[in-house]
Formats: C-alpha cells, structure tokens, sequence
C-alpha cells in the first residue's frame, strides 16, 4: 500500500532516501557561442552540467577542471591542427569520450578522427540541435 501512494503522488524515491542523482557532464568546444548556447539549451532539460569552452587554447584545461563524461567536439577548416589536439586531448584523458561535429569533411579527414578515437561524428548540416542531444543522450545513458 505505501508503494502504490509513493507511485500515485510521483515521488521521487532517491529524494526520500537522500541518494544524489548521477549528473552527467558534457563540455561543448564550440568557437560560435550562439551554437554552443543552442546545444546547451537542449541537453539542459535532460539533468546535465553543461560547460562551454569557445577556444582550444583553453581546452586540456577545462577538461582537466570540469572532468567531463563527454566533449562534443566542433571541428571547421583546419582539421589537421584540431586532429593534433584531439590527439593530445585523447592521450591525455584516455577515457573521455568524443563527439565531433561540423560540416562537410572529407572521408579521410573523417578516418582519421575516427581513428583518433572519436566515438561519433555529426554532420551539422543534416541534423537538428535536437539530434545532436538524441546522440549525446544514447551514449551517455546507454
């Protein structure tokens, strides 16, 4: 009987035993602050922290401060030297996972961040702010 009440006034049973709810964190790489902002209106209804970082100058520091789950990496035209700190990035935190996302890319460019060890890559002209939480959301919850 006291389960049904629980049920029936949508109580949430972590806040009665005083258990905290596992946040996930994303950190957007993003240089367009609009974008970033954007992405960062979608995923906050889904209970993430979420931290902008607008330069790469800065980055292996926010990740290191933030110790994010997950970096959705924007990439533009000068894909070798984002490919070098990506790199670096990844060899310096071995388990973060990454999203790359941007516009058109060669399928060598592409191969090449994969190999790096990018988990997904999003083609920004093809897809909605809302695809880019439905992929953030499938790998950090699954």
């Amino acid at each position: 009987m006291p389960m049904t009440y629980l049920f029936k006034q949508k109580l949430n049973l972590r806040e009665l035993v005083g258990v905290e709810e596992l946040r996930y964190k994303v950190l957007i790489y993003e240089p367009e602050s609009y974008l970033s902002a954007l992405y960062a209106h979608y995923l906050s209804v889904h209970n993430l922290d979420i931290k902008h970082c607008p330069n790469l100058l800065n980055i292996k520091e926010a990740i290191a401060v933030f110790a994010p789950d997950l970096l959705v990496f924007s990439y533009d035209d000068d894909i070798p030297k984002q490919a070098k700190v990506l790199n670096h990035l990844l060899a310096c935190f071995p388990n973060l996972k990454v999203v790359s996302i941007g516009s058109d890319i060669h399928n060598d460019c592409l191969k090449e961040l994969m190999s790096l060890g990018i988990v997904s890559h999003i083609n920004r002209k093809l897809t909605r702010p809302q695809d880019v939480v439905e992929v953030i959301k499938t790998l950090l919850f699954n």
